[in-house]
């Protein structure tokens, strides 16, 4: 509802012919909520003969190493509703047990019997040789033809048995919801005039159509997050500012992911709520705390703020419907760095006296502290909660955070992020332009983005690089063969490979680039193997023996969106004269007169100092004393420190 009603604005305040648009991009969380909150259609599992508990048994990792009443979460697929069937392919992809017509039929009736909506297949070893899991698809299709069917094959052509499964029973069992949710979506966007081809992100930050989705729900798991990492990645393929931790702050957590030479990280194998998944996804760390995060004093006395949010509905005491705890909304509204008249530019006011209330009597009065004194210290607790996620994709990871710009987005990112990159240690702050719609931006100028997968497990004494680019040829004519029909401008395929040293099950990836792989590319990608193991695990060996376990393409197909980041202005330095003054607090200042600057009147080049705010329609940006601010030649904004600061 919200989606339609968004487009029906476009045409009734800013004169846009819905009709005349040219591509419709979706980010969903329906996925992720699913998994989230375990509202799963009933799902079955189809095994090997001999492998029906491989999700019950999982792996011999702990949830909490030290936690001896720790329990692993159920499978997303109960034990009653695995099946075996009677097959066995080896390691090397023969068969050394025969699938039968018959073996078939007695498994297709029991998926019947058990009246579920969707079902996975995951045999042994079905990434070296798929034809069992096609076999048995083709049949559930043709008996029941209202079921919705993932093969392990497909879905996540891996080594690791466990997460293959895993996986493949995520797809199935999304398939049915996110199928659903797209014919709504459809039925409703050509309902409101839109004829505009319908793209969704996935959660490697390209899209994939709406057809491709109701196949692939998988790959929508953080297909939420991803676009305005992908917005950040563009900004961070600008020269000089190749290294970005991304802060998307909204109203109920914070996602955090790491840019390094202008490619955010990208996770192949991931846990969601303790249970494995194999899709390509951008690394991206999720914090409890957003603007919405509630704050209280616990039976100990200590201020606590988060993971419980107020959400939207009644929302932050501020938004004046019926909420009375308060949230870092709140507190932001008390120690006036929101203007209450202005919110939303204008179009929703807030109550300032009802959040100094819930501010007093839920921290002040039981910490015996002023009001300000309370405000500032929910937005310190939320401050530390964050600088922690950033030190978890910066610091945990070997990365120096000095080195780093903090790239914060979403309607609250700018008013935590100064304080947070003090926190860490962060080099700087880049605010983009349009900050609270950074994700939309970077859906506008998405691209079609397909991953495939093929294991090899080979010593590289056994293969060349002609072997190596022989074994890529299919993985880019299965891409072009699902890129072609979408009428893409041009096609690129980034070749990767996954490195390891011999007896070893850690694979280090490596990109190897987009040309055909030959013997000099091939040697540059050994060696800068090694650095990346020494990098990531504190040692290498160039001498010792290589395997190569698996190839990778990312294959992209550039949409003509007409989508562009802002134009390159020439900065003439001046300094920037405020809109307005306005009294805020800060801490170890108390109540200041400060400078308030209307971002769109900044022009490249403006500078200023803190204390400041800065404000736009769906974003503020505070800047503490000790901070100053430029504006640089693509209008973003460039927030520095001082020593002291």
């Amino acid at each position: 509802i919200g989606i339609l009603d968004g487009i029906r604005r476009i045409g009734q305040t800013r004169g846009v012919d819905v009709a005349e648009l040219g591509i419709f991009a979706h980010g969903s969380t329906v996925a992720t909520n699913a998994l989230l909150e375990a509202k799963l259609p009933p799902t079955a599992l189809i095994v090997t003969e001999g492998f029906g508990d491989v999700l019950e048994i999982g792996t011999q990792l702990r949830p909490a190493l030290f936690d001896l009443t720790a329990e692993k979460p159920p499978a997303y697929v109960p034990r009653d509703l695995v099946f075996e069937v009677a097959e066995r392919v080896d390691r090397l992809g023969g068969v050394v047990r025969e699938l039968t017509d018959e073996a078939i039929a007695r498994v297709v009736e029991q998926v019947r019997d058990a009246g579920v909506e969707a079902v996975a297949v995951s045999l042994l070893f079905s990434f070296r040789n798929s034809e069992h899991e096609r076999r048995i698809a083709a049949a559930l299709r043709e008996a029941l033809p209202d079921l919705a069917v993932a093969i392990s094959s497909e879905v996540a052509p891996e080594i690791k048995e466990y997460p293959r499964s895993s996986t493949a029973a995520v797809s199935a069992a999304l398939q049915p919801l996110v199928a659903r949710y797209m014919r709504g979506i459809i039925d409703g966007v050509g309902d409101v005039g839109l004829t505009a081809p319908l793209y969704i992100m996935q959660s490697n930050g390209g899209v994939m159509t709406a057809e491709e989705a109701a196949r692939n729900a998988h790959r929508m798991v953080l297909s939420g997050p991803a676009a305005g990492v992908l917005a950040a990645t563009k900004v961070a393929q600008e020269p000089g500012y190749g290294n970005q931790i991304t802060f998307d702050m909204g109203g109920t957590s914070t996602d955090i992911a790491l840019i390094h030479e202008g490619r955010a990280q990208i996770e192949r194998e991931t846990v969601f709520e303790g249970r494995p998944l194999l899709v390509p996804q951008f690394d991206i760390h999720t914090i409890g705390s957003g603007g919405g995060s509630l704050a209280r004093v616990d039976r100990a006395g200590l201020l606590r703020v988060g993971p419980e949010s107020a959400g939207a509905m009644p929302g932050p005491a501020s938004y004046g419907r019926g909420g009375t705890r308060p949230t870092t909304t709140d507190a932001h509204v008390v120690l006036g760095r929101i203007d209450p008249s202005r919110f939303l530019g204008g179009e929703m006011a807030l109550d300032v006296e009802a959040a100094r209330r819930a501010v007093e009597e839920h921290v002040a009065v039981p910490l015996g502290i002023t009001v300000e004194e309370a405000a500032v210290g929910i937005l310190e607790v939320a401050d530390s909660i964050m600088a922690r996620g950033v030190r978890v994709v910066s610091v945990n990871r070997g990365f120096d955070p000095r080195e780093f710009q903090l790239l914060p987005f979403g309607g609250a990112g700018p008013m935590h992020a100064a304080n947070v990159a003090r926190m860490v240690g962060v080099g700087g702050v880049l605010i983009p332009s349009n900050p609270g719609t950074l994700s939309a931006v970077g859906l506008a100028d998405s691209d079609l983005k397909y991953d495939f997968t093929t294991v090899v497990d080979r010593d590289l004494t056994d293969v060349d690089a002609s072997d190596i680019e022989a074994a890529f040829a299919p993985l880019i004519a299965e891409a072009e063969s699902r890129l072609a029909p979408s009428g893409v401008a041009a096609v690129t395929h980034l070749r990767i490979g996954r490195f390891r040293y011999a007896w070893q099950d850690n694979d280090v990836e490596v990109i190897l680039g987009s040309k055909p792989i030959d013997d000099a590319l091939l040697q540059e990608g050994i060696a800068r193997f090694h650095r990346q193991h020494e990098f990531e695990f504190g040692h290498s060996d160039p001498d010792e023996r290589v395997e190569l376990a698996a190839l990778s393409i990312e294959s992209t197909g550039v949409l003509q969106t007409g989508a562009s980041a802002a134009p390159a202005a020439e900065p003439h330095e001046h300094a920037a004269q405020p809109a307005t003054t306005r009294a805020v607090y800060f801490k170890d200042a108390g109540w200041v007169e400060t400078a308030v600057f209307e971002r769109s009147s900044l022009a490249a080049g403006a500078t200023f100092t803190g204390p400041a705010i800065v404000e736009e329609r769906e974003a503020t940006t505070v800047v503490p004393p000790g901070a100053s601010g430029r504006v640089d030649h693509l209008l973003n904004l460039i927030l520095t420190f001082d020593q002291e600061g």
